[in-house]
């Protein structure tokens, strides 16, 4: 008798930790492409802990499409590249083939989540997102644009000294919360100091979403297009709403 009570409760215990693991964990999926919308099969998929080593990771598929099984929580970013495509001292691939990773910053992972990933030759990099109290109603958005055409065109320049960022008249932005297009008001170039001198950086004004969202967080995804050269890139943002009494 106390044999069979044993099992039971060993396989109770078993049952309880399998359910517990399923509650405990949520996927992420989708599927990784240019942004002519072809598939990127053999893509890097990352997400990355708060010292930026990896969480967890995997390749896409033929068919560009990638999942991850991950524990709920909130990690520093999901990044995503092939490679092979990414420009590196003595790569031999052709410079125009060259690409820059996308990146989804201050990823919440609270319930399965579909997000599909775009990348090109521009990269959306340092994301942030706040809001100035006691200004005009909207966001602020803060990042670094680097245009990969830019670095190359001044192949005598050391990479620290060329400045990767578009000016104004020369990035079109296009953002969107929660899937909704919100009016850009501004768009402000902006000097960011880093340990060796400084790096360029962008101000961003957006408007609040005309709907409000269901979950305790809003997505922000941010689309860049350098107007000189059409390297492309985008960024997505997850910010938790504030919770003021």
């Amino acid at each position: 008798m106390r044999k069979k009570i044993s099992v039971f409760l060993f396989l109770f215990c078993l049952i309880y930790m399998q359910g517990n693991a399923q509650t405990d964990s949520i996927t992420i999926s989708g599927m990784v492409s240019n942004f002519e919308g072809h598939p990127v099969d053999g893509a890097l998929v990352e997400i990355k802990h708060s010292n930026f080593k990896t969480a967890y990771e995997t390749l896409t598929d033929e068919n560009g499409q990638y999942s991850l099984k991950v524990s709920k929580g909130k990690y520093l970013a999901l990044a995503s590249l092939k490679m092979s495509e990414y420009p590196v001292a003595g790569s031999t691939l052709p410079k125009e083939e060259q690409r820059l990773e996308f990146w989804a910053w201050n990823l919440i992972a609270e319930e399965d989540m579909f997000l599909n990933i775009k990348y090109d030759r521009l990269e959306v990099y340092g994301v942030n997102v706040f809001r100035v109290q006691g200004a005009h109603p909207g966001f602020t958005i803060y990042c670094r644009p680097m245009s990969l055409t830019r670095g190359f065109s001044e192949p005598d320049k050391d990479l620290d000294f060329i400045d990767l960022c578009p000016p104004p008249e020369e990035l079109e932005v296009n953002v969107k919360i929660n899937g909704n297009p919100v009016k850009v008001n501004m768009k402000e170039k902006v000097k960011e100091y880093v340990s060796n001198g400084i790096c360029y950086a962008y101000l961003l004004h957006v408007d609040l979403p005309s709907e409000k969202a269901n979950k305790n967080y809003d997505i922000f995804h941010i689309e860049m297009t350098d107007l000189k050269n059409g390297d492309k890139g985008e960024a997505v943002y997850f910010k938790k709403k504030d919770d003021y009494e």
